[in-house]
């Protein structure tokens, strides 16, 4: 059912249900005696007629509502012709007339020049009285030929709109850049008063039949939610906040429903999933944070997922669509499980630190550093299964303590001798002597960062007593150390990988791959007996995303710099195409700590079946350049 601008109003079935109109005529109904006596009023009423009992009412006090039109009014001839579209058809020169009818607003301000106003006030304001409208006000305005003009607009409809008013925009008749400033002033506002922006209109009296003299009208209301996606666009560019594209995401499902369509949807489970990772991330929870993102691999391109939540993003939410993919890319790094034990966990948890340093999420990323240094420990002693309980924590942080005390001088002895007392000074807020400033806590968080960077390539493992601080500090000193570091693609074949591993022994390990193979990297490194220390970088589209070269070689630089002097085995063999093609062009972005490169290749000369059945025999390393060192 609509209300129907026509000779006269009339309820219509079929078609969108305009809340407001609906409102007002309960209200009408009430006060006619009920039963639906509204539905006869187009028998009884002329539409002037009807603005005026909807005055006469009060229905914006009954119903707890306040509409404010924003419309303007030049210096031009305006003709009259008949404005129309699906709901309204109006004959009228003065298009304001045709927005206030259609919005029934409270009050209507016209902006409008001197010139304007001698030309056009009084009769503009007297069509608007003789149709039963509110009295309008004059809003006087600059014509905006210079830039001081322009910032006296802003400066008078910032005054004139009131706090929490529900704002309609007509723009028909606005002169240059006036209503593009005015648009942008009530947009400031709406953020900063609470103004809600619920029409935008336009009468195109240019685009008209000629013939039957009939000017289209454009509802551009939609466009205004482009202002709340700015809003949350500019939360997750900046700081990573998707909570409020999760709402907005959300709301559009909200909408979809309300206009008939009752079909699958993956808005709102998409929205809330994004809400709740951000809201995981922000209270430090990195179980959660690593359970949550694991539900968004249901979403990577080729999903049947995937692809009904671009189709629910082009017709529903279409600002969200350029920000999809790099919302995954930004989230998916974390995704794992909540069990504590695993220690692939841990690496993600790095991610998270390095994730809430490059945003400055300062107390979080000190929080989550202390706690995984402790965890880390934990692993190299024999394991993280008592790693939930505080007692067996303490008793790992007071170690840290004591060898502190002692003056070690590795990685670990650096890291730990400043975290703790960094983390301390942010917790308590500044209220402690010799509290620093800010600027020194962002400096010296980014160099614990970097310094946990380093703990965490080092394969220690072994309880933390004075022997093994010895030797650890003998190592970190050694000029002549040379670390072997291998980078190789995982598929989903194993056995390439595993055979890497036993013939280079390398230190540290970089793989390449994708989310669905790296959940067999840690049987594979089990199986390897390899304790050292990993990293994993995750490409998206292992199979076509030869367009993210670039991007993957900078991450494979980046966890390749800060390596002590290194000989780096290159391995050929392994994942996908694009996957080998990335490894290969590794050697555009080498450190200068990469003292010398072997390109290998691994091969298994068994039947393929006998491979898949058992792949964890060792096969053979072929070097196809450089030297073994």
């Amino acid at each position: 059912m609509q209300l129907y601008y026509g000779g006269e109003y009339r309820l219509v079935c079929g078609g969108k249900i305009q809340r407001r109109r609906l409102e007002i005529l309960k209200v009408l109904d009430v006060q006619l005696g009920g039963r639906g006596a509204y539905a006869e009023l187009h028998k009884s009423w002329s539409k002037e007629e009807l603005c005026k009992k909807v005055r006469v009412t009060g229905w914006g006090c009954d119903l707890g509502l306040k509409k404010t039109l924003v419309t303007f009014i030049g210096t031009n001839d305006y003709k009259e012709t008949i404005y129309q579209n699906s709901e309204i058809s109006i004959k009228t020169k003065y298009f304001p007339v045709v927005a206030a009818l259609f919005a029934f607003p409270e009050r209507i301000l016209v902006a409008q020049t001197p010139e304007a106003s001698a030309k056009h006030w009084e009769s503009l304001r007297g069509e608007l009285l003789e149709r039963g409208l509110p009295e309008p006000e004059e809003l006087p305005i600059f014509s905006g030929e210079t830039t001081a003009e322009l910032w006296e607009i802003f400066r008078r409809i910032v005054a004139a709109v009131e706090k929490g008013d529900e704002v309609v925009f007509d723009i028909t008749h606005a002169f240059r850049t006036i209503p593009l400033i005015s648009f942008l002033s009530v947009a400031y506002l709406k953020f900063v008063r609470g103004i809600d922006i619920t029409g935008l209109y336009y009468g195109a009296y240019e685009a008209r039949d000629i013939e039957k003299n009939i000017s289209p009208v454009f509802d551009l209301t939609g466009f205004c939610e482009l202002l709340d996606w700015i809003v949350g666009v500019n939360a997750f560019v900046k700081y990573g906040g998707a909570q409020e594209l999760g709402t907005l995401l959300q709301r559009a499902q909200k909408v979809k429903k309300l206009s008939g369509d009752t079909g699958p949807c993956e808005l709102n489970n998409f929205g809330q999933l994004i809400s709740d990772i951000s809201d995981a991330l922000l209270t430090v929870r990195p179980f959660e944070v690593l359970e949550k993102t694991a539900k968004l691999e249901k979403y990577r391109a080729g999903t049947g997922s995937r692809h009904q939540l671009e189709n629910d993003i082009k017709n529903w939410a279409p600002p969200f669509g350029m920000l999809l993919d790099q919302l995954l890319n930004d989230f998916l790094p974390f995704s794992g499980d909540g069990d504590h034990i695993k220690e692939s966990n841990l690496y993600r948890q790095l991610d998270m630190i390095r994730w809430y340093v490059k945003r400055q999420y300062i107390p979080q990323a000190l929080s989550l550093m202390r706690e995984l240094v402790v965890s880390e420990q934990l692993r190299r002693e024999g394991g993280l299964a008592g790693g939930l309980k505080i007692k067996v924590r303490e008793e790992v942080s007071g170690r840290l303590n004591s060898r502190y005390r002692k003056g070690d001088k590795t990685a670990l002895g650096r890291l730990w001798s400043r975290l703790p007392d960094l983390r301390n000074d942010v917790d308590h807020a500044g209220w402690r002597e010799g509290s620093r400033s800010a600027k020194t806590i962002l400096r010296q968080t980014k160099e614990c960062l970097e310094i946990l960077e380093e703990y965490l390539r080092y394969p220690a493992k072994g309880p933390l007593d004075e022997e093994n601080m010895e030797s650890e500090n003998l190592q970190s000193h050694s000029e002549n150390r040379e670390l072997k570091v291998l980078i190789s693609a995982l598929g989903m074949s194993p056995g390439l990988l595993y055979t890497a591993i036993k013939k280079v022994e390398p230190g540290f390990l970089l793989v390449l791959t994708s989310q669905e193979a790296a959940t067999s990297l840690e049987e594979i490194l089990v199986q390897a007996g390899y304790t050292g220390r990993y990293d994993v970088i995750i490409v998206a589209d292992p199979h076509t995303g030869f367009d993210r070269v670039p991007e993957m070689l900078a991450e494979v630089k980046q966890c390749l710099t800060g390596l002590p002097r290194h000989h780096l085995y290159i391995n050929l063999t392994g994942g996908t195409t694009c996957l080998q093609y990335i490894i290969s062009h590794v050697g555009k972005v080498l450190p200068d700590t990469c003292t010398a490169v072997t390109t290998v290749a691994m091969i298994d000369r068994r039947p393929a079946a006998e491979q898949r059945a058992n792949p964890y025999v060792p096969g053979e390393m072929v070097v196809v350049e450089g030297v073994e060192s």
